[in-house]
């Protein structure tokens, strides 16, 4: 018998028990006499146009977006074989298995982590519509970024912003006294040049201030609203009216918070209510001590002690 009628044979025999599921959900045994019109991706609806078909291979090579080969590679499986299914935004991984790269003790080893993910590992795919369903304290298309803390942004008297672009920002906190500035990376304190997996994932709040923030002239180092999300605010500030040797709100030479820098002449440091009363940082106003009033409980009330 020809090796052609064999062949046929086969397949024939072959077809006659395969069931294959449409994306409808619907099985379907093909009959022999079907096969002249089974070959190609027939049963994968000819890739529902999110792909092309392989017909030597009988199968739908998808799209970008739709499983394509290069996202099969990072993700490690065919979301579908018939194209219908979405892939979800891809970015470093936040969490995963560091990969150990070494032939024997002479070469260089290698570590590698922060692969990139669907979802960068924070998130769940809608394969509907290929968007990332974030995990709370992320976002971004991809989950590639940390939330700001707060009600909404910086619960609205702040601004939320990547650790690199902090890192370039005179007021933001901890205040530091380098110079550098760059378009890339970040710099440390002594101008050291650094590039991290997360400088543009890593996000804070610098918060608004009414008076100029910094180490500088005319600048104060701490800014009218404060803490992780904002939410607190500074009360009317001044100088003690009972230390006269000294001046509270003189930052010269005075390092700030965090100790990346210190004043320069002429700046200021921020002293709540005086010294003289007890601030509502929820609302930013002052209560008095007795025999003292004012906004910034910085007069004293000269019938006190008559």
């Amino acid at each position: 018998m020809p090796a052609a009628n064999i062949n046929n044979i086969l397949l024939a025999l072959f077809l006659s028990f395969v069931s294959i599921r449409f994306a409808d959900g619907n099985a379907k045994t093909f009959d022999p006499n079907e096969k002249a019109t089974v070959l190609g991706c027939k049963a994968y609806n000819y890739c529902n146009g999110h792909g092309k078909c392989l017909y030597a291979r009988n199968e739908c090579e998808c799209q970008q977006g739709w499983g394509s080969p290069a996202e099969v590679a990072v993700l490690g499986f065919r979301p579908s074989y018939d194209c219908t299914l979405k892939v979800c935004p891809f970015g470093y991984a936040w969490g995963d298995l560091p990969e150990h790269n070494s032939t024997n003790s002479r070469k260089t080893t290698t570590d590698k982590a922060h692969k990139q993910e669907e979802c960068s590992n924070m998130g769940f795919c809608d394969r509907e519509e290929g968007i990332c369903e974030c995990i709370i304290g992320f976002r971004g298309t991809a989950c590639q970024a940390r939330a700001c803390p707060g009600k909404g942004d910086c619960s609205g008297h702040g601004k939320c912003v990547s650790m690199q672009v902090q890192a370039r920002m005179p007021n933001a906190l901890p205040l530091s006294d380098t110079n550098e500035n760059t378009t890339s990376g970040y710099y440390e304190p002594g101008g050291h040049q650094k590039f991290t997996w997360d400088q543009e994932r890593l996000f804070g709040c610098v918060c608004d201030s009414s008076w100029e923030v910094g180490l500088g002239k005319g600048q104060t180092q701490e800014p009218e609203w404060f803490g992780g999300d904002c939410s607190y605010k500074r009360c009317p500030g001044g100088d003690n009216p009972d230390t006269t040797a000294i001046d509270e709100t003189n930052g010269y030479g005075v390092t700030a918070e965090g100790g990346h820098g210190a004043g320069k002449v002429g700046n200021k440091k921020h002293h709540d209510c005086s010294g003289k009363g007890k601030c509502d940082f929820k609302s930013g106003t002052c209560q008095c001590f007795s025999g003292f009033y004012g906004e910034n409980c910085g007069i004293r009330d000269a019938n006190a002690n008559a």
